[in-house]
């Protein structure tokens, strides 16, 4: 199992946003979580994605407690096992594809030399390869999403989070990343989370769980 979370509970002040959730993803399986706004998908997400901490539960990724890993020990982990995709890109604009890419490496000590290598490896993968070299100015939304992808898989993680990853995209290139997702998941043996309300997406995947008031109905 990449990832095994028991007994989620997660509280803002007098709002309990998860209520016991218990939720797997093995390797190889792209699995989409849906719900009306408010339902707690995105908390869920950073929890599983070790952003935010729940108040009780525990939960396992890639065989490691993570909620045991403090400071510097878990954004290591979460730098080297867990790569993740938004709705908006957050590519930094005053640098290339590949650079954009190449970055998340260098900070996991990846000699510069290798961090490129992969780089241009996975904008290959992503079907960039002729556009090493742009800044996200000069690419299209959905070229820009997808340096975000290869910007997520660079350290090769153990699991790929993506909250709304084609929610700013026009039909035709929702579609695209659609189909990138599974390619990915089938070349390269991806294990990914998506949190989506889009219903397209959420019927290509292998299971589709989806949230009402905390909790998995």
């Amino acid at each position: 199992m990449i990832v095994e979370a028991k007994g989620i509970h997660k509280r803002f002040g007098t709002l309990e946003v998860l209520k016991g959730i218990d939720f797997c993803a093995e390797a190889h399986e792209v699995v989409a979580i849906m719900g009306a706004s408010g339902a707690g998908k995105s908390t869920l997400l950073q929890i599983l994605g070790t952003l935010s901490t729940p108040d009780s539960g525990s939960l396992c990724i890639d065989g490691e407690d993570v909620l045991r890993l403090k400071g510097d020990r878990l954004a290591a982990f979460r730098g080297r096992r867990i790569g993740f995709v938004f709705q908006s890109h957050h590519l930094l604009p005053e640098f290339s594809a590949v650079e954009n890419v190449l970055i998340p490496a260098m900070i996991a000590g990846v000699p510069m030399k290798e961090a490129r290598a992969r780089a241009v490896r996975l904008l290959g993968e992503v079907g960039l390869e002729g556009r090493l070299d742009h800044k996200p100015a000069e690419l299209s939304g959905g070229e820009q999403q997808r340096v975000a992808i290869a910007r997520a898989l660079v350290n090769d993680p153990a699991v790929l989070f993506a909250d709304e990853p084609t929610g700013n995209l026009d039909s035709a290139t929702k579609q695209e990343i659609h189909r990138l997702f599974f390619s990915l998941r089938d070349r390269l043996g991806q294990t990914i989370v998506i949190v989506t309300h889009d219903s397209e997406l959420a019927g290509l995947c292998d299971r589709c769980l989806v949230m009402r008031d905390g909790q998995f109905i």
